[in-house]
Order: C-alpha cells, then sequence, then structure tokens
C-alpha cells in the first residue's frame, strides 16, 4: 500500500481515551499498512506530542498524503482542532493530506457548536476531499462498540477461573462453591447510589438463588470508599433491604496485600452477602472477576466494550453526565424491541446524574418484581442486538476505501 495511517489519539486525564487509540491502531494495524499510533495532551491549542508508536513497520513512513485518523475528536472544540491538525502538518512537513477520518468514543453530550456538521466545515480551510466523521455507540447514527480481539475474550475465559483463584490465595482466601460473584466498577460522583441500585437491584432479581453473593466494587476516587461504606452500612441495616440477606459482611482493600474487615450485620434473609470495596485492580485481574461474574456494572466506554465482549450481553451502567446520549440511545432501541416493558427493565439498570439539571437518576426493584417470562425472551434479544453492534468491521471498511 503506498499510503501511510497517522493515528493522532488526543487524550486528556483518563486511561479510556489511550484505550480507545490502541483499539483503532489494532483495526488499522489489520490493513497491513505502515502506520504510528500518536499520542496528542488535549490540553493545549496547538499540536502536543507526547509519544509516537510505530506499527507495521516495514519501510519508513510515507508523510506524502496519509490518512489522518483523529480519536476522540470531540475532546477539541471544532476550531481548537481545525488548528492543530494545521499545526501537525506543518511540524511533520506534510504537504499533501485529503483525507481526514474524524471517530468520537461513544455517545457523548457536546456543545451547541459542536456536531458533525461543525467539525466538517472547520476542517474545510485544510483543504481536505474527504472528511469522515463518525460516533461509536448506539444512537441511531452510531457505529456500535469496539469489542476485544477474539483471541484475547478467548484466552480470559480460560484462564479467567485460575486468575481469580491465585488472587484470593495471595489473600488467604477462597469463593465458596455456591457463592456468585459480582463486580461493580464505579468511576462517577454517585457511587452511592450506583451501588445501592447494583446490590438491591441483583439481589431482588436473584431472590430465587439461594447462593451466597460476594459483591466487588471497584472505586476509581479513593476519597470516596469511606463515604460509601458508611451510606452502604446504613442502608442494609434496616428494612426494607435487611430482607434480602441474613449476614452481609463489609471489608475494603487499602492496597494489593492487605483486606480490612468493618463488620457485619444480620438480616432476616436466607442468603450471606460480602460487600468488598477497592480503589483498583490489576487489568487482568479485572477482566478475570468480570468473564466470572454473574452480572456486572461498568462505567464509560472501556469497561462497557469489554463486557459486551466477554458476557455478551449489557451491564448495569455508573452514567457520567456526559454520557447520557449513550444511554438514551440505548433506551430506544430497548423501547422498539420490548416496549414499555424492556424499557423498564433497562433503565432499573441504569443510575448516575443527568446533564444540565445534575439531579441523580436511578430505579429500585421492588421486592416483588420478578420478570414474565416475556420480559427475560425480550431482554435476551435485546442483548444479542446490542452485542452484534460491532464498529471494528466498518472502521477497517473506510480505511481499505481511502488507502
Amino acid at each position: 500500500m503506498k499510503r501511510s495511517i497517522l493515528i493522532l489519539n488526543i487524550f486528556t486525564a483518563g486511561g479510556g481515551d489511550h484505550a480507545l487509540g490502541k483499539k483503532i491502531k489494532d483495526i488499522a494495524r489489520s490493513t497491513q499498512a505502515e502506520g504510528a499510533l500518536i499520542t496528542v495532551n488535549a490540553k493545549t491549542r496547538h499540536i502536543n506530542i507526547q509519544g509516537m508508536e510505530m506499527f507495521n513497520p516495514g519501510k519508513k513512513l510515507n508523510y506524502d498524503d496519509p490518512v489522518i485518523i483523529v480519536t476522540p475528536h470531540s475532546l477539541l472544540s471544532p476550531d481548537v482542532l481545525s488548528t492543530m491538525l494545521a499545526d501537525f502538518f506543518y511540524q511533520l512537513d506534510i504537504i499533501t493530506c485529503d483525507t481526514v477520518i474524524l471517530i468520537d468514543e461513544m455517545d457523548v453530550t457536546r456543545s451547541a457548536a459542536s456536531s458533525d456538521r461543525d467539525y466538517k466545515a472547520a476542517l474545510l480551510s485544510l483543504c481536505l476531499e474527504n472528511i469522515i466523521v463518525h460516533s461509536l455507540g448506539f444512537a441511531k447514527k452510531s457505529i456500535g462498540y469496539l469489542p476485544m480481539p477474539e483471541q484475547e475474550v478467548i484466552d480470559i475465559q480460560k484462564s479467567a477461573k485460575q486468575e481469580i483463584i491465585k488472587l484470593l490465595d495471595s489473600y488467604n482466601l477462597s469463593l465458596p462453591a455456591n457463592c456468585s460473584l459480582y463486580l461493580a466498577y464505579l468511576s462517577s460522583d454517585t457511587v452511592t447510589t450506583c451501588a445501592q441500585v447494583f446490590i438491591i437491584n441483583t439481589l431482588i432479581e436473584d431472590g430465587g438463588f439461594l447462593n451466597n453473593s460476594a459483591y466487588v466494587l471497584v472505586c476509581r476516587e479513593k476519597h470516596s470508599i469511606k463515604r460509601l461504606l458508611k451510606n452502604l452500612k446504613g442502608t442494609f441495616s434496616a428494612t426494607p433491604y435487611n430482607d434480602l440477606f441474613s449476614e452481609c459482611h463489609y471489608s475494603t482493600m487499602a492496597d494489593e496485600i492487605k483486606i480490612m474487615s468493618h463488620g457485619y450485620v444480620r438480616g432476616t434473609g436466607n442468603k450471606k452477602i460480602h460487600i468488598c470495596i477497592t480503589t483498583t485492580l490489576p487489568s487482568t485481574t479485572f477482566k478475570s472477576l468480570t468473564s466470572m461474574s454473574k452480572t456486572g456494572m461498568m462505567s464509560g466506554d472501556q469497561s462497557l466494550s469489554d463486557y459486551l465482549s466477554l458476557k455478551e450481553r449489557l451491564p448495569y451502567y455508573d452514567m457520567q453526565t456526559w454520557k447520557e446520549p449513550l444511554i438514551d440511545g440505548l433506551n430506544k432501541r430497548a423501547h422498539k424491541l420490548g416496549g414499555e416493558e424492556l424499557l423498564n427493565k433497562f433503565q432499573s439498570m441504569v443510575a448516575g446524574r443527568t446533564p444540565f439539571s445534575g439531579s441523580i437518576t436511578f430505579k429500585l426493584l421492588a421486592p416483588d418484581d420478578v420478570p414474565a417470562p416475556t420480559l427475560k425472551n425480550s431482554l435476551l434479544a435485546f442483548n444479542k442486538e446490542v452485542f452484534a453492534i460491532k464498529a471494528d468491521k466498518k472502521i477497517r471498511e473506510i480505511l481499505m476505501r481511502y488507502l
């Protein structure tokens, strides 16, 4: 192939931006074209390159008319992105470039002057022939999620059990055979509400199972753990929620070698539950826990995409304010497929703060909320539909068209 691919991976503070760049790099690499993944700090108006990683190195990178991919582009306003690209062309002495592909993260809230049309208009000053703009996600015009590579999914599913056993052995612990595992990744400022929704609703949903339950809550903000522990203790110390268990044990992981117990309370139910809160887990451990979990709650794009890849269904979701369009797109798909019944079910799986008003949205199930067979069937069909909406093939097709 004559053209090279240059991926400008725009990032702020989170790891999700880098993860998106690496997934796009893997798709670009599959075209066999030479290229580079270039990480760019979004905090300055002009190009601020932080690193460069080559892929498919067979010859010197061709800077004469490369295909440029910018991802995720909405971290920059249209005019700033145009300025940054012009600066990038100047620094690398790129005289000719006629194709720029903008790929955004999953459906996000944007400002009034940051529509796809605004980005295309801003880039016209660069004399580009082809300006392609796409968003990941599940809204009407979005192209889906980026799945894990199939081989990685297979490897995780094969090794997950041994990985968890090894982790527990390091704490001199074991997971009983009759214990169901639940995993949550909480990254918003509504961690208490999200944890309550996840624990209460899954206990009600799985009320017919007598298995004991272990909840691992990965709380990204370390300062939130003490408050979350206190609030959960308050929630489960009295009716109606102490009817969901016979004993509720609490613990936290202060670091990778120490678990601290915080006591337990008795309830009037028939199963024991254990709630363990930590701030971080190694990536391989988190993916193994995801694979082994009965149900999960995820947040952002990366954990959601990985959960879909490993479990082939949607998790509970901790919604950041800018992710309302993502949930809105899924709500519309749920309503179209299963009407109000399926929509209400999916809404019970989402909690978080809404944009603009800042109010917290959540839905707690009642103790007698047992899903009807028709709901189970429509939920199965909904998950099957969402799992199939993968963006990797679409992105590869676009690249092959312009290489």
